[in-house]
């Protein structure tokens, strides 16, 4: 059941990169108020149901990124519009499987276990492991008789390099004594000294197009051990190995996500080349299990960008 689950996400996000290229993880539109939330629950939604949704949300030009299941609906009084097609998100819990008793532990019953436990002949009692939900939800503009939630709309700098330089202003504080420099050496992260390397400003067609990159490199400074300790950068050989194509894809659709929150619109390096689209995809292809572990890490760079 995961393996069909893991192959059904990489069918989307494969039909996505070869239609759209990264374009395809830009959110529809800037704003926080675009991240899909349900609208019973108000809760977002997070990891790959993000994507998943902008690109549904974007296919159908709703007008509102507020999703509600077919139980919900009718618990609001309200009904799916007939020949309304559902939109299937994945929720992750972990857990743990008990070798003892051979049985798995719901996520909700973990803190009444003691992870680190041994059998008699010494091996460990529990696996870490994961479970996943399916739930089949439906836009807000599918339904009859449901109310969209008003979106209040906060007034912020309208400047998007305004808005871009204050969220890599905070992220520089935040980690102090991290620090951006400038040379002729090009755009790279140190993960060793732990700083980024920027070409200068001027260097660039416009400063949107500084700015994405900037967030590609800062993205891979969240992989730091010291951060988020993501293993697609703390494990990476050499240059052009399987672990460094998983951490640049992270580090493009984190960029892309971040260009499309703040409003930017870079008029270079917005789309790779087709060489890199179509090594993307194979790679995706060839190991089904990984395309879900990108998009998890992506949300969790961009979360980390956008925390104060």
């Amino acid at each position: 059941m995961k393996n069909d689950l893991f192959l059904k996400i990489n069918e989307l996000v494969i039909e996505g990169l070869k239609a759209e290229g990264l374009q395809w993880f830009k959110p529809w539109k800037s704003g926080s108020e675009n991240q899909p939330f349900n609208l019973a629950t108000n809760r977002y939604y997070n990891g790959f149901n993000i994507f998943m949704l902008n690109c549904v949300m974007r296919a159908n030009g709703y007008e509102y990124n507020q999703w509600l299941t077919f139980k919900q609906i009718s618990a609001k009084g309200g009904k799916v519009i007939k020949g309304s097609k559902s939109t299937e998100v994945y929720l992750w819990s972990i857990g743990y499987w008990d070798n003892k008793l051979k049985k798995f532990v719901a996520p909700k019953l973990v803190k009444n276990i003691n992870p680190s436990e041994k059998l008699d002949g010494g091996s460990d009692r529990y696996r870490k492991t994961f479970s996943v939900r399916f739930y089949k939800v439906f836009n807000v503009a599918q339904t009859e008789g449901i109310e969209p939630k008003k979106i209040v709309q906060v007034v912020v700098e309208n400047d998007p390099i305004k808005r871009a330089d204050d969220v890599v202003d905070a992220y520089c504080k935040k980690q102090s004594p991290f620090n951006i420099q400038h040379s002729n050496e090009g755009a790279y992260y140190n993960s060793n000294l732990d700083f980024v390397n920027m070409p200068r400003l001027d260097t660039f067609v416009d400063s949107d197009s500084y700015y994405k990159v900037l967030f590609h490199e800062l993205a891979h400074s969240t992989g730091h051990k010291s951060r988020l300790n993501r293993k697609t950068l703390i494990e990476v050989v050499k240059w052009g190995d399987n672990t460094y194509a998983k951490e640049e894809l992270v580090a493009e659709i984190s960029s892309m996500y971040m260009v499309g929150l703040l409003g930017l619109n870079p008029t270079e390096n917005v789309e790779n080349s087709q060489a890199y689209i179509k090594g993307w995809c194979k790679h995706l292809t060839d190991k089904p299990k990984e395309c879900v572990y990108t998009m998890q890490s992506a949300t969790k760079v961009v979360d980390y960008l956008l925390s104060k």
